[in-house]
């Protein structure tokens, strides 16, 4: 094992998966450390789930390189599983059974080793996502905030070192969205490695501290989200004038130099932000009337567009 291997709970070095005759993953490289919070975002098929399911060892690679805590994933499949939680998108849990029940029933099929001390481990994992109150209730009476947080409480049983977490907050309420968060963020704080798959930004910029952007199975970019929101510019301001007879484009122009004409809205770079819009709206006082003023920086949404585009996809 590689002194590289060592520092990185997750690394990925030139991996490519093909499925079918489809290129799922291509040249992917990728390195995860603990007490971080990673988001993986990109659009639909763009590859997240097969990379989730390379990490976990479900799938081989084709070409490249994959450790999880210094183990090959396939080659390792029992121990390396042994180090990741995972919440599937499809939460997957028995409707009849109770939250209990289905914490024992995991436990038995998955984690043999856990048995002398697992009903405390259940109890202390009920308490975690707050379902103690509720354990023993069936699931199928559960709201969807409730199932997804034990299935976080599921991929937490074995106290795992990676936490794959496939669209948290998915069909969830915005109280069960901002606890969900909260544990997310506890997580964090021991020192766990987490990857949140996520087609919400403002949850990637909300939660991660590294942004990585996927698509058509390339990583087209990665960062802190703060740091690709400023390389697209630190915002634009947007004039609303007050309706006239002769909108007095030339004399605007003469006064801030070039902007949009967005259908009577005029669209301001500033580079300079709240700086910026004092002197345009100090230059345009004697110029015209303004309804509304707004500065708007740009958002991850901004981002991710920039990089995949804006065509709809399969």
């Amino acid at each position: 094992m590689s002194d590289i291997d060592r520092k990185y709970t997750i690394c990925l070095k030139d991996v490519d998966k093909t499925l079918g005759k489809v290129k799922r993953i291509d040249c992917i490289n990728m390195e995860t450390e603990p007490g971080k919070i990673y988001g993986l975002i990109g659009p639909n098929g763009a590859g997240k789930t097969t990379l989730f399911n390379l990490i976990t060892g479900l799938y081989k690679p084709d070409n490249g390189t994959i450790r999880v805590v210094g183990l090959d994933p396939v080659r390792d499949y029992k121990e390396t599983r042994r180090q990741i939680g995972l919440l599937p998108q499809s939460t997957a849990l028995y409707p009849e059974l109770s939250a209990r029940e289905n914490l024992r029933f995991h436990a038995a099929l998955y984690l043999p080793k856990m048995q002398k001390n697992i009903e405390k481990r259940i109890d202390e994992i009920l308490a975690l996502v707050d379902l103690s109150e509720r354990a023993d209730e069936p699931v199928k009476n559960y709201s969807g905030g409730m199932s997804r947080r034990l299935g976080i409480g599921r991929a937490l049983l074995n106290d795992p070192q990676i936490l794959l977490l496939d669209e948290p907050t998915l069909g969830v309420d915005v109280q069960s969205t901002h606890r969900i968060y909260e544990y997310i963020r506890n997580l964090k704080d021991n020192n766990k490695t987490i990857i949140v798959a996520t087609n919400i930004m403002a949850e990637a910029d909300a939660l991660c501290d590294e942004v990585i952007i996927i698509d058509r199975g390339k990583k087209i970019c990665e960062g802190a989200p703060a740091k690709l929101k400023s390389e697209l510019g630190t915002g634009t301001i947007h004039l609303v004038p007050k309706p006239c007879e002769c909108f007095p484009e030339e004399i605007i122009k003469e006064k801030i130099g070039d902007f949009k004409n967005d259908n009577g809205e005029i669209i301001i770079n500033a580079p300079k932000g709240e700086q910026d819009l004092a002197i345009v709206l100090g230059k345009l006082k004697d110029v015209i009337e303004i309804e509304s003023v707004s500065l708007l920086k740009p958002s991850l949404d901004d981002v991710f567009l920039h990089y995949t585009g804006k065509n709809l996809r399969d």
